[in-house]
């Protein structure tokens, strides 16, 4: 069973992946935020404001880029499954999946979900959604279907085609699914949990190839999921209203709003109020914060894991030589990060895997902090002091800035010329796309599955080092391929002892997040999984 939720959730990453929302930033609002009267609605007492310190990216249904707008995509529009804080995936729009074969399943969706416009949710809207996000003129990231019969290894369609053929409709609220061999159930459920239907009747006519252009994507105005979409400022406060027609249940609280903060300023209004909890993923309290958060009469405190961790990838084409990336990794003082900015509440990882990963190999040596060592490494690489390098960082996460300060300050008594570039995180992200940078610090998700291929394998759109190795390649179609979990351990242990040489990226720190909500919540608390599954259900004291 472990190894089928490993294989389920490496989905779970490959889009947030695309961002830990904690990586990106914006500008302070102290303004709480107004119902439709121009009332302070966290005093209506039917309201709920959630901390996050990201601007929040494009919440397009099939290409969400960060966590943040992931979430409130999956709020707005019920994703088939959802995996909770245990993970497990639990069903939601669909009701239920069965498969005697392991390459035959039968999902049948919730009879009772319906669009906001009243119109229900169908096997209809299941198969445009398939067609369209498999369309190779669409715009679409985090899901590869390739297993699916009909997909190419991209999971896309081959060209001519228009409409999926492992996608079976029975009937208005059952559909097959045909895979090319035998694949694990909870594998396909984390695919299925990053997909979220799509309205045939409002979109059938759209261009496959500028739907991503089209308003309804920008802002999505008929949904099936708990809440609908009733202001987005992506910079300040995204403002959610109760659907009452939810098929899993009227929420209890009228509002949910998202409201963007710097992290320095979470603590602040929480322990006034204006912030009920925060979304520890999105919304990082900061460490040096945990005991005056924790000492708060007004909220109580969940402590978290180090699952998540902040990533520094090289340009392998600026950076090519692997003794200037060794270097690089020696010359940066981590233990001085750890216990400086994080007061010993975070660990030193070198790779994509932490501690509290089944896969991760202990037995690699991690790169130990030693500045004559990196200096020796650059000696034999020839390497030209008078060359600058560009370290792009995303704004908004006090903490990481200052590490990205002490990196360069490292670098530099290297002998490393380093400058800092700030920028938000769809820019960050288009700057990574393009290689446009030497050095590029970003925070990733953690996820139980370890296929990372989709960050190391060549040619893959997460991929922004450039890294590129043909054995790797194999390793990675291996591991998926692979469903025997100790055979998978012994192809991924190779991988992370290639990966620990090549060195594409090398890991910062993982740190802890601490989830923080207020008394005033009776239901509903701070998550790193599964913190939205039941929102329906959250309720705060009038």
């Amino acid at each position: 069973m472990m190894n089928g939720k490993m294989k389920a959730l490496s989905i779970f990453l490959i889009i947030l992946l695309v961002t830990l929302s904690a990586c990106t930033g914006s500008n302070d609002t102290s303004t709480k935020p107004k119902d439709n009267e121009g009332n302070s609605s966290t005093e209506t007492g039917n309201t709920i404001v959630v901390g996050i310190s990201n601007a929040v990216g494009s919440i397009n249904p099939i290409n969400t880029r960060d966590m943040a707008a992931n979430t409130i995509a999956s709020i707005l529009l019920d994703p088939f499954f959802e995996a909770d804080d245990t993970m497990e995936y639990l069903p939601k729009l669909a009701d239920s999946m069965e498969t005697t074969d392991n390459q035959t399943f039968t999902v049948k969706l919730n009879a009772k979900a319906k669009w906001t416009d009243g119109t229900p949710v169908t096997t209809e809207d299941v198969k445009f959604t398939f067609d369209i996000i498999t369309n190779p003129t669409a715009q679409t990231v985090g899901t590869n279907l390739n297993y699916i019969e009909g997909l190419d290894e991209n999971g896309r369609l081959p060209i001519g085609e228009s409409t999926v053929k492992g996608i079976e409709i029975v009937d208005a609220q059952t559909f097959v699914i045909h895979t090319k061999k035998p694949v694990d159930p909870n594998y396909l459920k984390g695919h299925l949990a990053n997909i979220r239907t799509l309205p045939s009747h409002i979109l059938t006519d759209k261009d496959p190839a500028t739907l991503h252009q089209d308003p309804f994507m920008l802002k999505p105005n008929v949904t099936n999921g708990a809440y609908t979409l009733k202001d987005f400022k992506p910079e300040s406060i995204i403002e959610l209203n109760a659907n009452p027609d939810y098929y899993r249940g009227a929420p209890k609280t009228e509002k949910v709003f998202f409201k963007v903060v710097p992290s320095a300023n979470l603590t602040a209004q929480l322990q006034t109020g204006e912030i009920h909890m925060n979304y520890p993923i999105a919304g990082p309290i900061a460490v040096q914060d945990f005991e005056k958060v924790k000492n708060m009469a007004n909220v109580r405190t969940i402590n978290g894991l180090p699952f998540d961790y902040a990533s520094l990838f090289f340009n392998m084409k600026t950076i090519s030589d692997p003794k200037v990336r060794q270097a690089i990794a020696h010359a940066i003082n981590r233990p001085q990060i750890v216990k400086q900015l994080f007061k010993d509440q975070a660990e030193i990882v070198d790779g994509p895997y932490t501690s509290p990963h089944p896969y991760l190999d202990k037995d690699i040596p991690l790169y130990d902090y030693d500045p004559e060592k990196a200096k020796e490494l650059l000696s034999q690489s020839g390497w030209d002091k008078n060359k600058k390098l560009r370290m792009i960082i995303p704004i908004g996460n006090q903490i990481r800035e200052q590490a990205s300060v002490i990196i360069v300050e490292n670098l530099r008594a290297a002998g490393i010329n380093v400058e800092i570039q700030k920028f938000d995180f769809p820019t960050l992200m288009q700057k990574g796309a393009a290689k446009d940078f030497d050095l590029m610090v970003f925070g990733m998700v953690y996820q139980i599955d370890p296929d990372v291929s989709h960050f190391f394998q060549t040619n893959k759109p997460l991929n922004f080092a450039g890294y590129s190795n043909t054995k790797m390649d194999e390793l990675f179609q291996q591991g998926k391929d692979e469903a025997d979990a100790e055979k998978r351990k012994v192809i991924y242990n190779e991988v992370q002892e290639i990966l620990n040489k090549d060195l594409p990226m090398i890991s910062i720190y993982s740190d802890i997040k601490l989830g923080v909500v207020s008394k005033k919540v009776k239901v509903g608390e701070p998550k790193q999984f599964g913190m939205f599954y039941n929102v329906h259900e959250w309720v705060i004291e009038k």
